[in-house]
Order: structure tokens, then sequence, then C-alpha cells
């Protein structure tokens, strides 16, 4: 199953790579120039005044949602997991309660009672 999980990987990955080679040779203007995309924040940046080429602008908003989707993931999990600690911690707080209602000593002054007082069998 793991060999076919990363055989997909590999044809969705060289079938992006393809689809981004395509798309950079097709956005070219009349003079054979890339077309640049200006992105906001980013005109002012070194390099960038402008803009970027079209592949290059498809990775960074890629990666920029990969690196977001990663940091929710990780603050789920640290939820989580401390949800699971507390409910641990209550688990064996009742357990603990449970073992000494268990190992408690029964009173010694217990009186059993015989209703029939006749000794006729």
């Amino acid at each position: 199953m793991k060999l076919i999980k990363y055989i997909l990987f590999i044809i969705v990955l060289i079938i992006s790579v393809v689809f981004i080679k395509e798309l950079d040779s097709i956005n070219v203007l009349l003079d054979g120039s890339p077309i640049m995309i200006k992105i906001p924040y980013l005109t002012n940046a070194v390099g960038f005044e402008d803009g970027m080429k079209t592949w290059q602008a498809i990775i960074l908003t890629l990666s920029i949602g990969v690196f977001i989707g990663f940091i929710i993931a990780l603050i789920q999990i640290i939820s989580q997991k401390a949800e699971l600690i507390s409910l641990k911690s209550n688990l064996r707080k009742a357990n603990d309660e449970l073992d000494s209602l268990r190992n408690q000593n029964l009173d010694e002054n217990i009186e059993i009672l015989d209703n029939n007082e006749s000794d006729d069998l």
C-alpha cells in the first residue's frame, strides 16, 4: 500500500512539473518576455520590483499554503495531546478512587439476624 502511495505521489509530482513548465511557456508576451505577476507587499523587496514569473508565483502560493496547513495541523495535534493527557489524569484519579473503595475494610460490627427463631425443622 505504501508503494502505491509513493508511486501516486511521484506521478502527481511529475504532472505538476509538466504543468508548470507548460504554463511558463504559454504565459509570454508578444515580444517573448515572460508575464510578470506583481504580488502586494512583495513588490518592495529587492529583485521583485517588476514582479515574479507565473510559475514562481504558483510555487510561492502553494508553499505558503502548505506551511500554513502544517502550522494549523501542529496546533490541533498539540491541543489534542493536552486533552488526552487531561483525560488520562482524570481516568487515573477515578481508578485510584475505585481501588481505595475496593480495598476499604468492612465494619466488623455487622450483626447478622436470623428471622427464623424456631429451631424446628
